[in-house]
């Protein structure tokens, strides 16, 4: 590999960095701007979910813009909306803003990782889909994760509604916007279609309800625990919570992905309930322990065995389409990821973030439980044809 494809790796590992370290860096601010406004725990969910609103019509509508205007555009493109997310957010800090913010950078997302993906496994000379699968995954995963934790932490020490986190982003991703002009443009076909229609072929069902459940476990930590944990003066431990998700499913993934199909579900299976009583009993009777170590493990599902077991899972269905089918998987993932928050939102209003928090730990458990019951018995039909 020479030296320009070196640098070029670096400037797309840094663009989705930035672009994803964009997305939660309000985070320990959701409940602030929201109390500010006179609005409840639900609307902290709306907030939170229209980071969705931004991702999901982004995706499904330009899933091909790469290939029609070409990489380096369409990043330069995702790298300006995430920018003018945090810029926005930063001179007028207040709920309604905040909602643009989000449904801008959910937009850059969407345009970003895959373009990044793709950009990424083209300046690789050996093991191109592995080597730019493993950096998208470490970047976002520690994107994800780091604007958050260094928000709580900057808040822990100083009270405000702009941290300096917001201004160091900014500055950096505009200092980014010029660098990333420097890369090379890849081939693209004006001709091809922007619009790529998911695609959710037979025995995909059941990897598709797992990473919903799975990634709405991550969506609740985002958008619920904040606010329950502030009651406990735990508020500031709520961006360490977010990071030990991405943290430890960027840290579990090069294992998880050793392991089968079969066993990176069984795994998650087992995990995931535990996980999320842990979660649950910390965040309603402040123990802080139980709460990271409830994040923890959920991470570990979610971006680790869960992630790459379902993923693996529903790309061997149907390999001709794998873009499509893997965009199915995504909806379903994204949705997970933002409806439950908002339902849990809602309720929480009108029957307590505890009861709301107990009757979802009910409702995980039922689906996995029916989950596990299919996984384990087609796992064993499957032996007994080997035998």
């Amino acid at each position: 590999m020479n030296s320009n494809n070196k640098n070029n790796i670096y400037i797309i590992t840094a663009v989705l960095f930035l672009i994803t370290a964009s997305v939660n860096i309000e985070m320990p601010l959701f409940r602030v701007y929201t109390e500010n406004e006179n609005f409840g725990v639900g609307m902290v969910g709306f907030a939170f979910a229209s980071y969705i609103g931004g991702l999901l019509p982004t995706a499904l509508l330009l899933g091909g813009l790469s290939d029609k205007i070409g990489k380096k555009k369409v990043l330069l493109i995702a790298l300006l909306l995430s920018t003018l997310s945090v810029l926005i957010i930063s001179i007028f800090p207040n709920l309604y803003v905040l909602f643009v913010s989000r449904i801008l950078v959910g937009c850059a997302v969407a345009l970003s990782i895959s373009t990044g993906s793709s950009f990424l496994s083209e300046m690789f000379t050996t093991h191109k889909e592995t080597n730019s699968s493993n950096i998208v995954a470490l970047s976002t995963a520690l994107g994800f994760g780091s604007g958050a934790l260094f928000t709580g932490i900057y808040l822990a020490f100083y009270t405000t509604l702009v941290p300096l986190t917001y201004w160091v982003v900014l500055t950096l991703s505009v200092i980014l916007l010029f660098i990333t002009t420097t890369l090379p443009e890849s081939k693209f076909d004006t001709s091809k279609k922007m619009i790529k229609l998911p695609l959710f072929p037979k025995g995909s069902l059941k990897y598709n309800i797992s990473v919903s459940l799975f990634w709405a476990a991550t969506g609740v930590v985002i958008s619920i625990i904040p606010t329950q944990i502030s009651k406990f003066d735990l508020g500031g431990w709520s961006g360490l919570s977010l990071f030990l998700i991405n943290g430890t499913g960027a840290f579990i993934s090069p294992v998880a992905k050793r392991f089968s199909v079969r066993n990176c579900m069984t795994i998650s299976y087992v995990l995931l309930p535990i996980g999320f009583a842990s979660l649950t009993y910390g965040s309603i009777y402040g123990q802080l322990p139980f709460v990271l170590s409830g994040c923890s493990i959920i991470g570990i599902v979610a971006y680790g065995f869960g992630y790459f077991g379902t993923l693996k899972g529903v790309s061997e269905l149907n390999p001709d389409e794998k873009p499509r089918v893997v965009a199915g998987y995504l909806l379903y993932g994204y949705l997970g990821f933002g409806v439950p928050s908002i339902i849990l939102g809602l309720t929480s209003e009108k029957f307590g973030i505890e009861n709301s928090l107990i009757s979802y730990f009910i409702f995980t458990v039922v689906v996995i439980a029916f989950l596990l019951l299919s996984h384990f018995r087609k796992t064993n039909t499957s032996r007994t044809l080997i035998n």
